[in-house]
C-alpha cells in the first residue's frame, strides 16, 4: 500500500491513537472490576483462569496496538508492503478487540452482577470515574 498518502496515514494514526487511548481507560476500569471480583473469594479455579485470560488478552491487545502504531509511523516504502485489505492490521485488531468485549460481557459483567453487593458496585463505579 505504497500509494497511501501521508495525510491519509496521519488520519489513520490519529484515529488509532484516539481509539487506543479509550481502550486504555477501559482496561484500567476493567482492572478495578477484576480486582474486586478476585477479592470476593468463593471464586472457582476456572473463574481465576478466565480473569487471567482477560488480563493476558489486555497485554496482547496493547502490544498489538503498539505494533500497528509502529507500522503507521514507518516511512511508506517500508510499511505495508503486501498491499492487502488490512495492511496495518487495524481491521484485524478491531475484530480481536470486539471478541474481547464479547467475552467480558459473557463472563466479567455477569459475575460482577451476581457477586458484588450494591455498595461494592457503587464504590467501583466511583473509582472508575476517576480513571
Amino acid at each position: 500500500m505504497h500509494g497511501l498518502a501521508e495525510s491519509d496515514r496521519d488520519t489513520l494514526r490519529q484515529l488509532f491513537r484516539f481509539f487506543t487511548s479509550r481502550v486504555g481507560v477501559h482496561f484500567k476500569r476493567e482492572s478495578l472490576l477484576i480486582a474486586a471480583l478476585t477479592r470476593t473469594r468463593g471464586q472457582k479455579r476456572g473463574e481465576r483462569e478466565q480473569f487471567d485470560t482477560l488480563l493476558l488478552e489486555h497485554r496482547a491487545l496493547k502490544a498489538g496496538a503498539a505494533g500497528i502504531l509502529r507500522k503507521l509511523n514507518q516511512k511508506p516504502a517500508h510499511a505495508a508492503d503486501d498491499g492487502g485489505a488490512d495492511p496495518f492490521g487495524i481491521l484485524t485488531f478491531v475484530k480481536r478487540y470486539r471478541g474481547h468485549l464479547a467475552c467480558e460481557e459473557r463472563i466479567l459483567y455477569v459475575l460482577a452482577e451476581m457477586r458484588l453487593t450494591a455498595q461494592q458496585k457503587q464504590w467501583i463505579s466511583q473509582r472508575m470515574l476517576h480513571v
